[in-house]
This record gives structure tokens, sequence and C-alpha cells, in this order.
């Protein structure tokens, strides 16, 4: 007999049937709910104008930053037709500087039979 003696232990032990209980479950306490406190009149009346306070508040802000976009708009225009400019007036000084060569009067003057006297020259570059 090679026989688990486990096996023969339970078979020779006859079971014993627990009785089924069911646990039972305690009733949830309610929470107590707490007493409401109304708002007195001088509280609601606070609580109003910080709201409209509040509101205030966020149109001012709104209004001033679109305005300071459109300022920093107008500034950069501004700012391009500066340089739009300046560029321009480099651009003709650069011409001025090139019509008044003394090379490009002398040759002129010759070519025209006039002769070109420093003296009587007015430059009008400073």
């Amino acid at each position: 007999m090679v026989d688990n003696t486990a096996r023969q232990l339970d078979l020779l032990e006859p079971r014993r049937e627990e009785p089924h209980v069911q646990p039972q479950t305690a009733p949830k306490p309610q929470p107590e709910s707490a007493p409401k406190v109304a708002f007195s009149p001088l509280e609601r009346l606070l609580s109003v104008f910080l709201g409209l306070v509040a509101v205030g508040f966020c149109l001012c802000y709104l209004t001033a930053s679109m305005h300071l976009a459109n300022l920093t708009r107008s500034y950069q225009n501004v700012q391009a037709q500066v340089t739009a400019q300046k560029r321009i007036i480099a651009d003709d000084k650069q011409t001025v500087g090139e019509l008044s060569n003394s090379d490009r009067l002398n040759s002129y003057a010759q070519a025209h039979g006039f002769a070109v006297i420093e003296g009587n020259i007015k430059h009008a570059v400073k």
C-alpha cells in the first residue's frame, strides 16, 4: 500500500458542513448635514460689489492690453517709414555725390567746350 495517507484520512473522516451565515451589513450612518446659514444683506451686497469690481478690473485690463497692442503696431509702422525714408535719403546722397564728382564735371565741361573753375563750384553737401 503505497497510497497517500492524506487521502486515506480524508476518506475516513466525515466532512463537516458549516452553516452558511450571511454577514449582517451595518446600516450606513447618514452624515449630518450642516445647517445652512443664509447670507446677511451686507454679505450679499459685498459679494455683488466685489464681483462687479473683478469684472471691471478684467475689462480695464483687456482694453489696456488692446490699446497697447495698437500703439505697438503704429510704432512699428512709423519705424518702418523712418527706415524707408533714411534709405531714400542715403540713396539721394549717393546720387548727389556721384553727380557732383569732379571727374564727371570735368569730362562734361570738356565735351561741351567749357572750362571748370573750382572756385565757382558751390558745394551743397554737408
